[in-house]
């Protein structure tokens, strides 16, 4: 079952200052009998070495470099279809901003933040090129999160400022944002350099004017990210450096010397346990039917497009998707009643059992499930490293290398996500690819993967297999 995030207690602050190259200094976690979670850290970082920045002590009372913010009235957000914040159902965490209790005010040389009637204020203080930005608790690793975000009154057309997410440590992470000339983009910086994961594009869905409100957000599942403006999908990517569990927070960005102001409201968290994104658009490659059952057998029904597993939990590798509102046979659950096993036929899994999370089905009749013994993850199968300019194709979850190019097939292990293989040869559907795995496994050093969860790169001219059967 998903996890639950305290309502308003998941971002408690203490912030820290720090340059380009600071020391690691990481915030304890909370303890499981703390009442209130009280960590979080600052973190300041350029593209190009700064000029060192002294950290103050404690939060001063020198007013910011602007006046104070007066807000406007808040508008009411509008839904579209599609929009992750309807189909998703209530957020495991909010913050709206009403109190200052969750939040330790900031000010040092790059920015100075705020909590002012219901507003999270950032404010720039000109540090031109340098990305200041406020990491907090909890660590999550699939989710949904947005915020409300204000367009500054006046700032410079490339002026930056939006989320950070995946943030493994104080001083590394993925940022989201708008400019203030109303474009949208993806970073990341691994803390050394800043590498662009989205080119910054421009939107209809994007409010540029002054003081215009946009909820943003970012949806982050595996190596695959997808950014959204007013419920709007913007794009996607995806990209493997950080795909942890991370911090998330806010971030500013100067191009001048010239400061200015930006602020936020109503961050909100869904998290994501195994469920397909993007939800409630195109069916997804690798989609399959589940059985219909008997009248009167114990079943779930899919709420939205979810991954059928050969075991529970994400270790194990995807067998096919589930489209919403599938409703499988039952048959069994763990201990914990966090996955239920379905039954499958032969075509879609050689043990005819599958296994999906119980965060995104309707169970019905299924008081009396017996608990079904979870089964060993597969063994872990080395991909030896690609020569360059070699035929490649990265995982994109963690798969089966079957010893054909089926679901039918036999397995000789898994490999993880991100993991990049050779590619010699693909299957005459070219649903399947033939990868180098090491000959202690496979006697003629060859496995297959599903194609559907895959990147590709150079493999244009591959040799086709004519065989459409397990040896």
């Amino acid at each position: 079952m998903k996890k639950a995030i305290p309502i308003l207690v998941f971002l408690a602050i203490i912030l820290l200052a720090a340059c380009s190259s600071p020391a690691e200094t990481e915030a304890p976690p909370p303890t499981l009998d703390q009442a209130q979670i009280d960590a979080s850290v600052n973190a300041t970082l350029t593209a190009v070495a700064p000029p060192p920045v002294e950290p103050t002590e404690e939060p001063t009372a020198v007013p910011p470099a602007t006046d104070t913010p007066v807000p406007t009235p808040t508008p009411t957000p509008v839904f579209v279809a599609g929009d992750p914040a309807q189909i998703l159902g209530e957020p495991e965490g909010v913050d709206t901003f009403d109190g200052k209790g969750n939040w330790t005010l900031f000010d040092n040389d790059c920015f100075k933040s705020e909590i002012i009637d219901g507003r999270f204020w950032m404010e720039s203080k000109g540090l031109s090129g340098i990305i200041c930005w406020e990491v907090s608790w909890p660590l999550i690793e699939n989710f949904y999160i947005e915020t409300e975000v204000y367009m500054p009154e006046t700032c410079e057309p490339n002026d930056r400022f939006g989320m950070l997410f995946r943030a493994p440590d104080n001083f590394r992470g993925y940022q989201y944002g708008l400019t203030c000339n109303g474009q949208y983009y993806m970073s990341m910086w691994d803390g050394e350099e800043t590498s662009v994961i989205i080119e910054p594009g421009q939107s209809p869905a994007i409010f540029a004017g002054p003081g215009e409100m946009n909820r943003i957000g970012v949806m982050a599942f595996g190596s695959e990210y997808l950014l959204y403006a007013n419920g709007i999908l913007l794009g996607g990517a995806q990209d493997f450096t950080f795909t942890e569990e991370g911090k998330i927070g806010y971030f500013i960005r100067a191009t001048s010397d010239q400061g200015f102001l930006t602020s936020y409201d109503n961050l909100k968290v869904w998290l994501l346990d195994d469920e397909f994104i993007p939800p409630d658009v195109a069916p997804p490659p690798g989609t399959g039917e589940i059985p219909t059952p008997e009248p009167g057998s114990a079943t779930v029904t899919s709420t939205t497009y979810v991954n059928v597993r050969t075991g529970p939990g994400m270790q194990y590798p995807v067998l096919f998707v589930a489209p919403p509102d599938s409703t499988g046979k039952a048959i069994g659950i763990t201990s914990d009643g966090g996955w239920y096993a379905v039954e499958l036929t032969p075509e879609l899994s050689s043990t005819r059992m599958g296994w999906v999370s119980a965060a995104y089905v309707i169970p019905e009749n299924t008081a009396g499930l017996p608990v079904v013994p979870v089964p060993p993850p597969p063994p872990e199968i080395p991909a030896p490293s690609p020569e360059p300019e070699e035929p490649t194709v990265t995982t994109t979850d963690v798969l089966n290398v079957r010893n054909g190019p089926s679901n039918q097939c036999e397995s000789y292990g898994k490999v993880s996500n991100g993991i990049m293989a050779e590619a010699v040869g693909i299957s005459a559907d070219g649903g399947w690819y033939a990868v180098i795995i090491p000959t202690d496994v496979a006697p003629d050093g060859v496995g297959w993967l599903n194609g559907h969860y895959l990147t590709t790169n150079n493999t244009e001219n591959l040799p086709v297999s004519e065989s459409q059967f397990c040896p």
